[in-house]
């Protein structure tokens, strides 16, 4: 029983910026608004939370933090409808709320998190729903760049309307950690793309082919819901004879 609490507090975490926020909330005059805002929170995630279980996916981690929950699940194979539904889920379902809830108040926060989660800036569900997008049509490489670039540019831009217009200050100081989670992302860059080269020679799954042309550096070159080939010469080299080339040759 012991081990299986200890595996559990192991997947589970709860993120500090989480635990301010709720120690703030026992000294807010707003305190109704803001379980409102908490509960509508734990609704969004709940409809992440569906998905997951409808594809029957198995959660490794979970962290919590004042964006809400942060999910790592048990590698299996990438699919484009399944992300678009798992990274959406917490918006239909604050839709769903919006739609059917009477509560003015209510609806606000609703609005609020489906305006909010929908806008593509890192960890957001928007940057997640971009990136997914861009990885169907380019190669990993090029759209976890292009979505880290697009994710930091579109947070400065909303940093300074919140600026001009002189919006509340928590949303302002919610959206300078945003920052500091995308300056520490393009840090990282080179770390998540050599992550997701191994998991490709480390998994096996068959996914649809596209064909490409020749490159000298074939790991920029490889796509998240594609397995590619290379016509050399003639002849169509896999996916997986590339990989393992370029793991002994360093292409």
């Amino acid at each position: 029983m012991l081990l299986d609490w200890l595996f559990i507090m192991k997947k589970f975490k709860i993120d500090y910026s989480f635990l301010i926020l709720f120690i703030l909330l026992f000294f807010s005059p707003k305190q109704n608004l803001i379980f409102q805002f908490f509960f509508c929170l734990f609704l969004h995630e709940l409809g992440h939370l569906f998905f997951v279980f409808l594809f029957r996916l198995k959660i490794q981690k979970l962290r919590i933090s004042v964006f809400g929950f942060f999910l790592e699940l048990e590698k299996k194979k990438e699919s484009f409808i399944k992300d678009l539904f798992l990274y959406s889920g917490g918006i239909i379902m604050n839709g769903i709320v919006y739609l059917i809830v009477p509560i003015p108040s209510m609806r606000y926060i609703n609005l609020f998190l489906i305006v909010i989660n929908a806008i593509p800036i890192y960890p957001l569900d928007g940057y997640n729903l971009f990136k997914s997008v861009l990885s169907y049509f380019f190669s990993y490489y090029y759209s976890l760049k292009i979505s880290c670039i697009f994710s930091l540019i579109t947070n400065i831009f909303v940093l300074c309307i919140l600026f001009y217009n002189h919006m509340d200050l928590v949303l302002i100081i919610n959206y300078f950690y945003l920052l500091f989670l995308n300056l520490s992302l393009g840090f990282h860059q080179k770390i998540i793309f050599n992550k997701f080269i191994l998991e490709r020679q480390l998994y096996s799954f068959d996914y649809p082919i596209k064909s490409i042309r020749f490159h000298d550096k074939v790991k920029n070159h490889i796509y998240k819901y594609f397995q590619i080939e290379m016509n050399i010469a003639g002849k169509y080299i896999s996916e997986k004879e590339l990989l393992e080339f370029y793991s002994t040759a360093k292409i």
